[in-house]
């Protein structure tokens, strides 16, 4: 039998080249990836985060020990923590209406002075607690009933990887005790108290937290009336993403 007809037979017996089969994959692959960059192009952020935030909550908290806790937006880790503080404490957020109260000036200042209040801050959020919920009045001493809510922080400090800050500020009313002789050593002092019962009592790495006391130089609110001066007596536990150090 001749060459010739050896190849004419081969032609004819039909199948697939092997390099049709690999460009047939590869244009799949392709197209696939172009539809999906197409659908992504067409959501906006919060179709997004519902997204990844309905993954993770299906998957749960996924730990690994290389790399730590599987992605949630911050929002989602916030909302946690809120509902968590909330089951303790009357807790608002900043952003919300302020109401008028009824009360007397005095029962008014007792509210700010419990208060809590949730804040989003660039590249993070912050817990400001009003300085008679944590303290008596002229002490740096912990109430017994705070600890419990300093546990639920920390329990959310050690799930996640924020770099901590725990700022204390008074008014501008001068203190001059035989322990405090100024508002900056009370404001600190109240800090590191914090600072203190977060690392020895409830294992949080001394490296992650950093704390400073400003005294009275860092208001909030002007010190003419005693509504303001109650604002700006308060400790502020400050949370900030480390990628951003």
């Amino acid at each position: 039998m001749s060459t010739n007809s050896k190849k004419k037979k081969e032609t004819e017996g039909g199948g697939t080249q092997l390099w049709m089969v690999t460009f047939s994959d590869l244009a799949t692959l392709l197209l696939t990836f172009f539809v999906l960059l197409l659908s992504m192009a067409s959501m906006d952020d919060k179709t997004l985060k519902s997204m990844f935030t309905n993954f993770t909550s299906a998957c749960g908290i996924l730990n690994y020990k290389e790399y730590g806790e599987v992605y949630k937006p911050k929002e989602v880790l916030i909302e946690g923590l809120y509902s968590k503080l909330a089951d303790n404490l009357i807790i608002k957020r900043a952003d919300d209406p302020v109401e008028i109260p009824s009360e007397t000036e005095e029962t008014f200042i007792a509210e700010i002075g419990s208060q809590v209040v949730f804040e989003n801050i660039k590249n993070g959020f912050k817990i400001v607690f009003g300085h008679q919920l944590m303290f008596e009045s002229g002490s740096a001493e912990i109430k017994d009933d705070m600890k419990d809510i300093l546990q639920k922080i920390a329990k959310f400090m050690l799930a996640t990887a924020y770099q901590i800050y725990i700022d204390g500020h008074t008014d501008n009313i001068p203190i001059n005790t035989k322990d405090f002789p100024s508002n900056e050593d009370l404001s600190l002092k109240r800090a590191y108290n914090i600072m203190e019962h977060l690392v020895n009592g409830e294992g949080i790495s001394p490296y992650a937290i950093a704390l400073a006391g400003y005294g009275e130089h860092l208001p909030i609110e002007t010190n003419d009336i005693a509504s303001e001066r109650a604002k700006n007596r308060r400790v502020e536990i400050i949370f900030k993403n480390k990628k951003y150090f």
